[in-house]
């Protein structure tokens, strides 16, 4: 199988991923929920059969291996690989059940190159592919403005305030504090212009992958909360901003 153009197979994923947030909508199984690092680290049945079903459907399609948060491993990160998160989101798809996803990108030689995130209950389609732009059920996104802190929404958790101190000037400055527990929709607000900033001490790459490459087609800001650059395929911190508003944040924490 020859390698196929990135837009090309942007189109053929979409359908996979919306007949998932289908079956993800109305399972065929029970949640059967349980835990993993935690008590609110949780992760359910559903998850490993849309994860199952999302790695044969793009395998079959694209003979590309997957990497998922549920098991699915790859050897290298050589070529072209599927990143995915079945469910980011979990714990509000068992108790809220709003405010989750299914994520999904294509990394070439561990760059993501294509981005889907799939909001099922809002039927809300985000889609990018890097050079090609990046659209919100259709519709293309903007180039993100010159607005700091001050003109909007800081997505951060209690947590992540309690770890790095300077969050809570940050949160002063900006118009409020939000967390809604789904990475992927909380970087998407940001890349649409919604919310101002997304940071966050522990991302993995499952969880960013897609959200990557709206930033980039937007002119969103990634980097390290140190301000070292961001890997895409480690774990770690992550401040996803809006230009200006990175720029905001690392005075604050480095002017103290």
């Amino acid at each position: 199988m020859g390698l196929q153009s990135f837009s090309s197979l942007l189109e053929m994923a979409i359908p996979i991923i919306r007949e998932a947030g289908k079956i993800a909508l109305d399972p065929p199984i029970p949640l059967d929920v349980t835990t993993k690092s935690g008590r609110n680290d949780l992760v359910t049945a559903v998850d490993k059969y849309l994860e199952d079903f999302i790695a044969q459907k793009l395998y079959a399609a694209s003979g590309y291996p997957l990497m998922g948060e549920e098991g699915h491993q790859v050897d290298s990160s050589a070529g072209r690989i599927w990143v995915l998160d079945p469910i980011d989101g979990t714990l509000n798809y068992v108790y809220t059940r709003r405010d989750w996803a299914i994520s999904l990108a294509l990394y070439e030689e561990g760059i993501p190159q294509i981005g889907i995130i799939l909001d099922p209950t809002a039927n809300i389609l985000y889609t990018a592919v890097r050079g090609g732009g990046a659209y919100k059920n259709g519709i293309a996104l903007p180039a993100l403005g010159t607005q700091g802190l001050g003109e909007g929404v800081l997505i951060t958790s209690p947590y992540d305030v309690e770890t790095y101190p300077f969050l809570r000037a940050a949160i002063a400055v900006s118009r409020g504090q939000r967390r809604y527990g789904a990475a992927a929709l909380e970087c998407a607000e940001v890349a649409s212009g919604q919310a101002a900033a997304f940071v966050h001490s522990h991302i993995s790459p499952w969880d960013i992958g897609a959200a990557l490459v709206l930033g980039a087609e937007t002119g969103t800001c990634v980097e390290r909360i140190d301000g070292s650059a961001f890997a895409p395929l480690e774990s770690g911190s992550i401040i996803y901003a809006w230009p200006q508003v990175a720029k905001d944040l690392q005075k604050l924490q480095f002017s103290a």
